[in-house]
Order: C-alpha cells, then structure tokens, then sequence
C-alpha cells in the first residue's frame, strides 16, 4: 500500500502522507478508521479521517495548509480535503486530536469525534465521518487548561490530559 513502493530505498512502512504535524490519532474502535489531528503551521488546525483499510493518501502538506494554499511552488492536485479546519483566528494555536466515542454511558457523544486545542481547552465534537466535511462542530462546554492529549480506556471511557498535570474523564451530565 506504500504510495512509494516503486522507489529505490522506499520504506515500506509509509501508508499515508502530506501531514505537518500529526498531534495525537487513534483508530475508532468500532470501524477501524483513522483520525488524526495535524497541527498548522501560522493560519490553520486540521482534522483528518481516514477510511479503514486505505493507504496512499496525502493530506497536502505543504501545498496546503487546511483548505487553504500555503506554497505557490508545491502541487498536489489529489491532496485529501480534511474533515474539519479551524483557523487560529478563533484563538486557537494547536489541535490535540481525540477519539471517536463508543462509550454508551454517552449517548449525546455517540460516534462523534472529541477533540480540542492546547490553547484555548475547549472540548469539541462533530460526526465522525471520514471522507465527509463536519458540518456539526460543536462545543461541550468542558475546557481543559493546556489540553495535551486525550485517551481511551478498555471499556471506551474517554479521557483528557492536560500539560498542567491532570487526567479527566468524560461523563455523562
């Protein structure tokens, strides 16, 4: 599946590429899709998805950033769009990618996809759909002060850390 296979030297290991700055993926537990949170470089965060079992696809790194051109010099007319882009005008500087929910002591997070930014902590979440642009990003109304990571535990309980030193876990209100 390596994209670069008919190279001399190409590392098979290669699946996917055109990404800045992966911050943290994970696989959906029930589909096997890929989400990955790729960190901007001065304008935009991006969210992407994969379908499982797909391999040599690029995300258009450093053609784009986001949706948006970022080097006149580089092409990359297949590039795949990401799911979601914020821009840093919103406050944000630096997405930290999350999980798809599969807890069901979480009905409201079902099968969305919870993320948020180590600047401004918010937790957010849209549909998980790869392939698809989110049109249903929204709020939970948690932050998490210097959002570094997220995690999953066996039963599908999610977790955020935060830089500061603390784990919190997603419950139902």
């Amino acid at each position: 599946d390596n994209p670069f296979a008919d190279r001399e030297g190409a590392l098979e290991e290669v699946v996917l590429y055109g990404l800045r700055n992966p911050w943290r993926y994970s696989f959906d537990r029930q589909t096997g899709d890929l989400w990955i949170g790729d960190v901007g470089q001065s304008s935009q965060e991006e969210v992407d998805g994969v379908t499982a079992g797909t391999a040599g696809e690029s995300f258009g790194w450093s053609a784009f950033e986001g949706t948006e051109r970022f080097n006149d010099d580089q092409s990359d007319p297949d590039a795949v769009p990401p799911v979601l882009t914020y821009s840093h005008e919103t406050g944000g500087c630096s997405v930290t990618g999350g999980y798809v929910v599969r807890d069901p002591e979480l009905p409201s997070l079902y099968g969305r996809y919870v993320y948020g930014d180590f600047c401004v902590g918010e937790l957010r979440s849209f549909t998980a759909v790869p392939g698809r642009e989110a049109t249903d990003d929204r709020g939970l109304g948690l932050e998490v002060p210097a959002l570094s990571s997220f995690g999953e535990d066996n039963s599908g309980q999610i977790y955020a850390t935060s830089a500061e030193g603390e784990v919190f876990r997603l419950v139902a209100e």
